[in-house]
């Protein structure tokens, strides 16, 4: 038994309706690790959150250096989820991290998704945002996104799919606009306004606040918290359930559970599955072809479909791999029907997630589609060390 003065959460256990047990076995989902991901996890693994799942494709550039606190110049390079554990382990050794370096439908499971206690989207695209919002709405997770702008920055909650969101507050042509991924070097009249250190700190304390609100079970009532640090307002913003917003459609019917996780192979994915069912992916992957230049075997791509065919030069975004042989460019078959895909594959070599619920389509009568949900396999890199007792 630790003694009070060896308990790093004595001061925290003072403050009203503050719990810090449930914290500790409460699990958060934090949606890209850069400027403001950095800070949200810091908050949250200080405050004593059990286990922090981190999902970012991206790797550390040296403009992101003056902003994030968990990275430094000797993680140039390096994929920033990957970073951001290595430090956490070292300020918060009680907190269990999980990595995903991979696009966050190749990286976070839907059935992960509605586990965890809170979502975080710490994103700097419009589409990475909606496609964040589509995927807790599908299986009604709580979701805190937030954004910053020079001087300040908003943050927004969403407990219930049936409620306002943040694709109400935008328009059709908006919602289906595609906009790729920006880097925080680049500073485009029509992207995301840069941020300095000093919003990006203040907007990821409302987003740890309002997420540990969720997390005790008493979340605020605001739904969107507008702050403005250059005249001093943070104020509340009532939103509108726009009609004609898609992002209000959680899965219908049950779930059920698989005997497999993301590391099966597609045949035993089938085999598991009703007779005739159709599995489907979230996201399209390569099928194997050849280049139509000089007949160069492309099966290979379909190994790893979210990441760049040849590593020593990675694809811009928009632009379609090369042949390793003659260095033109592939045009790639794809598909969904995870039926097309070779069966000794295994299923995260397509991009499935730990813990997704896939979609299924079947013969059944009078039900056409069913989910079905993957185990989930923790593999954590930084598991929190025994506590040393006093």
């Amino acid at each position: 038994m630790s003694s009070p003065s060896a308990d790093r959460y004595a001061r925290q256990r003072l403050i009203p309706d503050w719990d810090q047990e449930r914290l500790a076995t409460s699990t958060a989902v934090v949606v890209g690790v850069g400027a403001l991901g950095n800070e949200v996890a810091k908050n949250l693994a200080l405050a004593g959150v059990g286990r922090l799942i981190l999902c970012d494709p991206d790797t550390v550039a040296a403009s992101n250096l003056s902003r994030t606190v968990l990275l430094g110049p000797d993680d140039v390079g390096r994929p920033k989820a990957t970073a951001a554990a290595g430090a956490l382990s070292r300020i918060a050794p009680d907190v269990t991290v999980e990595t995903r370096p991979a696009e966050l439908v190749a990286g976070v499971g839907l059935g992960e998704l509605s586990d965890a206690g809170v979502v975080l989207g710490c994103l700097d695209s419009r589409r990475a945002r909606l496609r964040l919002l589509g995927r807790a709405t599908l299986v009604g997770a709580a979701l805190v996104d937030g954004g910053t702008h020079p001087w300040g920055g908003e943050v927004r909650l969403r407990l219930d799919p049936a409620e306002a969101c943040y694709g109400c507050s935008l328009t059709a042509h908006q919602r289906g606009e595609s906009d790729l991924p920006w880097s925080c070097a680049e500073i485009r009249p029509d992207g995301p306004q840069p941020a300095s250190i000093v919003s990006t700190s203040i907007v990821a304390g409302w987003i740890t606040l309002v997420a540990l609100r969720v997390l005790f079970g008493s979340p605020p009532r605001y739904r969107l918290l507008r702050i403005d640090g250059a005249t001093g307002d943070t104020a509340p913003v009532t939103l509108t359930r726009d009609a004609d917003c898609p992002h209000h459609r959680p899965l219908d019917g049950p779930v059920h559970p698989l005997p497999l996780d993301h590391h099966a192979t597609v045949g035993d994915l089938l085999e598991a599955l009703p007779a005739g069912a159709e599995p489907l992916a979230w996201a399209a992957f390569p099928l194997p072809g050849r280049c139509h230049h000089c007949g160069e075997n492309h099966a290979h791509l379909t190994a790893q479909p979210h990441q760049p065919a040849q590593p020593h030069q990675p694809a811009q975004p928009g632009q379609p791999p090369r042949c390793r042989r003659c260095g033109r460019a592939v045009r790639l078959r794809r598909s969904e029907r995870l039926r097309d895909a070779d069966p000794a594959l295994r299923l995260h070599d397509l991009g499935i997630a730990p813990g997704e619920i896939l979609t299924v389509q079947t013969t059944t009568e009078g039900e056409r589609f069913q989910w079905h949900r993957l185990r989930t396999v923790t593999h954590p890199e930084h598991r929190p060390t025994a506590p040393t007792s006093v």
